[in-house]
């Protein structure tokens, strides 16, 4: 399970990073069409990751993802406290 979770912010912190004309970072980002069930919350996977980081008290973690090595320092950081 702590792997799962730092993989996640890990591939998290790359798209980030990744230029905003990228496929991959546009499908993460972007807003779904159209409605859902009613019992399924609008949730997107950039979502969920930033419920955690904010239960584990990680502020502004987009903008320490634009720095590779402090972002690795964090995630390590996240490992060691769980």
């Amino acid at each position: 399970m702590i792997t799962i979770q730092v993989r996640k912010r890990e591939l998290a912190g790359h798209l980030v990073r990744m230029s905003d004309n990228r496929a991959v970072k546009k499908v993460f980002l972007g807003k779904t069409e159209g409605r859902r069930k009613a019992a399924r919350p609008e949730f997107r996977w950039f979502d969920c990751i930033e419920n955690e980081l904010k239960s584990m008290s990680v502020k502004t973690w987009r903008n320490k993802s634009e720095d590779r090595h402090a972002w690795d320092v964090d995630v390590e950081e996240t490992l060691v406290k769980t």
